[in-house]
This record gives structure tokens, C-alpha cells and sequence, in this order.
């Protein structure tokens, strides 16, 4: 665990004012991501993007498609950090590169390049607010707006319009303006006292119904879980879905995530849970 001085924050206490943040202990993270335990604020890109893209819901399932206002893929162009607790900015595309700053999640970007390593790794170069180039890992941003969201045991960034609603105590559900069916469905409890498996909310089909697909290992914070995904086909509509089904334990509790989406917004299943810390 690296910590930060007082006379390096001071020293770069300018630099983050101008970004709206301010800088506190940071802890190493795999992909470059690192813990910012006193970061905040949001800093606003000064750049005036095209008009937006809205992901079109097309004919197979439109009531599970991840609504988000997607960025032209063109640069510059903005962007979101979404890392659960912030991301470095170095001076080169490099995990060991100079860390320049660390900003929060939330925070708007304006990207003036992208690049991919040999190793495979994408990074996003930005200009700080003393005019340097800096460069972050872009892993950890999406191109569309996200905006915070909270239950009693969880907090996470989802694509902005979706707000949770509370079903009974330890229950609740993240529904985008009213919509039919749920985007995020959270269950929590004591860990003694967790079901075997995951309860299947209502309105979706029987587990027995359900086709397995490849099981991936993820990071929620710093707690491991398994994102198990499966296909199923909506009763309702008579269209197919995915559903992604997460289990994260602590000592004392057990917290269960059920995402329902379309084939096509599967990959922002692991964004949002990139910006996710239970409580």
C-alpha cells in the first residue's frame, strides 16, 4: 500500500481543484486500478461532442436493452471513469508510467487519443488541468453517461436514468424511468442465512428453463465472485435474454446481483460491476 504524504497532496492540491477532486490514500490495484479514499467531485469536459447515439433496441427483446446514450466512436469525445474506487492518470501509457493523478469515479473525460499496447491493454490519453497529457487505463471508461445508485447494501454507477426501487426489506430493483422489467436485481441477507441458489426474480422464467453459458471470474471492490451467465427466453415477450448472476460474501453477509440484458449490452455487465462496492 503506497500512501501520499501531506506535502504531495498540497503539491498537488492545484492540479485537483481544477479537476474537482481531491487526493487521499492510494492502494494498487490490478489493471492500474487504484483505491482513492478521498476523492470526489466531478470534472466537466470542456469538449462539444456530436449528438449522441442511442443503441437502437432493434426486434428480438427491446424491454432488456441497457438504455445508454452512447458517444460517436470518434476522437476527441467523452467518457466516464468507472472504477469503484477511481483510476491513475500516468505520464505515459504504462501501468508503470509516473502517476500523474487519480480520479474519481463519475468523472467526465475528454479523450484526445486511444491506444493499444502489445500486450493488448487499451489506454486513453486526456489533458489535465495544468495542460499536461496524462493517460489512463480504458478499461475503466465507458462512453456513455453514468450516474450513481444505492440500496441499503449496495452503491454502483449505472447508465443514467436507472434509479433503484425498494420490493421488501433487503430487495430492490434498478428499473430505467418505470420500464417493464428490471435492469438490476439485488438481494441481501446474512451469509448463514443465504438460499443455495440465487431466488429467480418474478416475471422471469423457471431456472430449469435456463442454458448455461461461460462462467467468469470478477472483482466486486475487492471481494471475487463469479459472474454466471445464462440464457433464457422472456415468457412475456417470447424473446431471448441473458441473464448475468453474481454472489458476493463477506464475513457477515452475502449479497446477490441478477442483471437481465440483451445479447448486445452483455459487455456493460462488467463495466457496472467495475463500479460497485456492497455495504
Amino acid at each position: 500500500m503506497a500512501s501520499v504524504t501531506k506535502l504531495e497532496v498540497a503539491a498537488w492540491g492545484l492540479v485537483l481543484a481544477v479537476l474537482g477532486a481531491e487526493v487521499g490514500l492510494v492502494v494498487s490495484r490490478p489493471w492500474d486500478h487504484h483505491v482513492a479514499l478521498s476523492l470526489s467531485g466531478t470534472h466537466v469536459s470542456n469538449l462539444s461532442p456530436s449528438e449522441p447515439v442511442t443503441p437502437s433496441p432493434g426486434a428480438k427483446c427491446p424491454d432488456v436493452v441497457v438504455h445508454r446514450v452512447e458517444q460517436p466512436q470518434t476522437i476527441p469525445r467523452s467518457a466516464w471513469v468507472h472504477a469503484s474506487d477511481g483510476v491513475n492518470v500516468r505520464a505515459a501509457p504504462s501501468s508503470s508510467a509516473t502517476r500523474l493523478t487519480t480520479l474519481a469515479t463519475g468523472t467526465q473525460l475528454s479523450l484526445l487519443a486511444e491506444q493499444t499496447n502489445p500486450d493488448g491493454s487499451a489506454w486513453d490519453r486526456i489533458r489535465l488541468g495544468d495542460g499536461r497529457d496524462g493517460w489512463l487505463s480504458g478499461r475503466y471508461t465507458t462512453n456513455y453517461p453514468i450516474a450513481p445508485a444505492s440500496t441499503d447494501s449496495l452503491k454502483i454507477w449505472l447508465p443514467a436514468g436507472y434509479q433503484f426501487q425498494s420490493v421488501t426489506a433487503g430487495k430492490a430493483q434498478a428499473r430505467y424511468k418505470g420500464g417493464p422489467l428490471a435492469l438490476l436485481y439485488v438481494e441481501s441477507g446474512v451469509k448463514d442465512q443465504a438460499p443455495a441458489e440465487t431466488m429467480v426474480p418474478a416475471g422471469l422464467p423457471s431456472r430449469s428453463s435456463w442454458t448455461a453459458r461461460p462462467t467468469e471470474q470478477v472483482l466486486v471492490g475487492d471481494l471475487s465472485a463469479s459472474d454466471r451467465v445464462f440464457g433464457i427466453r422472456l415468457a412475456s415477450a417470447g424473446c431471448p435474454a441473458l441473464v448475468h448472476e453474481v454472489r458476493i460474501t463477506t464475513a457477515a453477509r452475502y449479497y446477490d446481483l441478477i442483471f437481465l440484458v440483451d445479447e448486445s449490452s452483455s459487455s456493460v455487465v462488467a463495466q457496472l460491476l467495475d463500479s460497485a462496492t456492497v455495504q
